[in-house]
């Protein structure tokens, strides 16, 4: 991975605000807002309500929390508690109060300075206003104006308001002129609504409440047949029935069909889109609640992405053909040519390399290091592939071992194929893999326990790596001495699996020996409080055997023969050839002390 990932949102205009506020004498605010963002790290590669947003990746859509999703809280309030978890923008609405030092309504009657304070908390919380709703859009054309300037000024591309088929036409003039679409609530069937937005632009458009839909008896999936590319906005809601006899509960627990309907929306194609998650409580616990069902309900669509993906040449293994001829000869010479042991019988490893993102540039040096390692030891017989049906039970039983080169981003949506991976380790297989694979399935609590690590801050540097255990015959390659070596070193927060009271560690970061400002200053995001940055471990899971290491994103991973000895005795280890002590470090070291 290339720089710490962090899900960062900036917004690069003032829009109206700055301008007015400069007209009005009143100071305008600094081009650099300090960031108090408390946004987790990774938090864009481990839930859609951060994610979605990516067009390319996945969806282009945008995810936004409700003015309405905590009772009693205002604007500065929403904006705050969206930061913590981890939703990239918000709903605002003039039905909000501003803030507790601003006791008015968000809309344009605010003050120049107060506008400004309203953009200063947005900027240094690193979040974007989704949509702007009002209820009534102003009963002449002068306040209409003002609320299309308000919007404009708080850079939202979207203005929600009530139908009113009577202002359709100066509602698609002023949108046209200021850049910014409108959508008309849909609280019952679409049909009049869509049929009042003929020959109206693309601007014009509609926003769907799935649980109003229900509640009039409408299933969203047939609604959005209706309204089709008309929608720019959606309320997600379900209910317990169809019709005025149901009652609101959580995403996927009624009888909406919720995630059918985003992998239809997916399907059509429904892109750029807009989505809040209904609140089905009051409390932020119960809103962090409906956060989690929403990204239950978001499986069919993104395993869906998946296999459109896997489909393009994007979803191909990537082979040794993309590596410079120097490159391959530098593997080559770098390669065992000897079994650590005598397989105990013939082994098959399957390697895989889905990446939803651009790809690492040395996914290709690994899987040449481990075609090359299966060519010249006779180890194993590997078998490349980015088949997700050969993940699934029984089809995964063919294979001895799986190996993760590079696998990123959230690849396993799939019930079967999550189900087929658990039961394979826990019945005796094993799974490795090395960097980014901690980027994997961080919506996927299970595979990071079985792994040992969530996210991690990174970037490129030198550090000094210690030998935790010299005796394992994994480490074997490197003596007990410490040894610098230059890589992305993930740094798992406390929040991560990450544990020797679990993980038996090989290696891991010499803080003594080791450079620890990040790029000559403090990171606190590079910091975990007991200064424990594993870089190697192995674990059993059930009766099998998993392995971790997130470095290999330098080049001398494939070429230093410490490390391609390290490689193979990892591999067979997860093949159940080699045998090494897997006791997590913390027993490990309570018991050799007599303790």
């Amino acid at each position: 991975m290339t720089n710490t990932i962090r899900t960062v949102v900036v917004i690069l205009g003032l829009g109206t605000v700055s301008g007015f506020a400069q007209q009005a004498g009143v100071r305008p605010l600094p081009a650099q807002v300090p960031s108090i963002s408390q946004r987790p790290t990774g938090s864009s590669l481990g839930t859609r309500r951060a994610g979605a947003a990516d067009s390319n990746i996945w969806f282009g859509w945008r995810v936004g929390m409700p003015f309405a999703a905590i009772k009693g809280a205002t604007f500065s309030d929403i904006v705050a508690k969206a930061d913590i978890m981890s939703v990239a923008a918000v709903v605002a609405s003039s039905a909000q109060t501003a803030s507790l030092e601003i006791p008015k309504p968000l809309d344009y009657r605010l003050q120049p300075g107060e506008r400004n304070a309203v953009m200063y908390r947005l900027r240094e919380l690193n979040e974007q206003v989704l949509a702007y709703h009002t209820a009534d859009i102003g009963a002449d054309a002068a306040t209409r104006r003002k609320v299309f300037e308000f919007a404009k000024a708080l850079n939202t591309p979207l203005i929600m308001t009530s139908a009113d088929a009577s202002n359709l036409p100066e509602l698609d003039t002023l949108a046209e002129e200021f850049g910014i679409s409108v959508a008309l609530e849909s609280r019952t069937d679409p049909k009049p609504l869509v049929a009042a937005l003929n020959g109206r632009s693309r601007r014009i458009g509609i926003a769907a409440d799935l649980g109003a839909w229900l509640q009039s008896g409408v299933k969203p999936v047939d609604g959005l047949q209706v309204v089709k590319d008309r929608l720019l906005l959606v309320r997600a809601a379900d209910r317990s029935a169809l019709g005025s006899s149901g009652r609101p509960v959580p995403l996927g627990e009624g009888v909406g069909g919720v995630g059918d309907f985003f992998l239809a929306a997916f399907q059509a194609g429904v892109k750029p889109l807009a989505i809040t998650v209904a609140a089905a409580g009051t409390t932020e616990a119960d809103y962090v609640k409906d956060l989690n069902a929403f990204e239950r309900v978001m499986w069919p669509a993104m395993a869906a992405r998946v296999r459109q993906m896997l489909e393009s040449p994007a979803g191909k293994i990537r082979g040794p053909d993309r590596l410079k001829p120097e490159e391959r000869q530098q593997i080559e010479a770098a390669t065992p040519r000897q079994a650590v042991v005598k397989p105990k019988k013939p082994r098959k490893l399957l390697v895989t390399d889905i990446q939803m993102y651009s790809g690492h540039t040395t996914i290709p040096h690994g899987n040449l290091l481990l075609e090359l390692m299966a060519k010249y030891t006779g180890a194993f017989e590997p078998v490349f592939s980015n088949d997700l049906s050969l993940l699934k039970y029984p089809k995964i039983k063919e294979f001895d071992a799986v190996y993760l080169n590079n696998v990123c981003g959230m690849v396993h949506n799939d019930p079967e194929v999550r189900e087929g991976i658990l039961r394979f380790v826990r019945e005796g297989g094993g799974i490795g893999g090395h960097h980014a694979v901690t980027f994997a399935n961080n919506n996927w609590p299970e595979f990071a326990e079985m792994m040992g690590g969530w996210a991690g801050a990174h970037h490129v540097e030198k550090q000094t790596i210690k030998v935790d255990d010299p005796n394992s015959p994994l480490t074997k390659a490197f003596g007990a001495a410490s040894f610098e070596h230059t890589d992305e070193f993930y740094q798992f927060p406390p929040s991560s699996p990450y544990s020797r009271e679990k993980q038996h560690i090989l290696l891991s970061i010499d803080v003594e020996k080791s450079d620890r400002a990040t790029d000559s200053r403090f990171c606190a995001q590079c910091t975990r409080p007991d200064q424990d940055y594993g870089l190697a471990w192995i674990r059993t899971y059930g009766k099998g055997r998993t392995y971790f290491t997130p470095l290999g994103h330098t080049n001398i991973f494939y070429t230093d023969p410490r490390w391609t000895q390290h490689v193979l005795a990892a591999v067979q280890y997860l093949l159940g050839d080699l045998d090494a002590d897997a006791t997590p470090s913390a027993k490990a070291k309570s018991t050799s002390s007599g303790k």
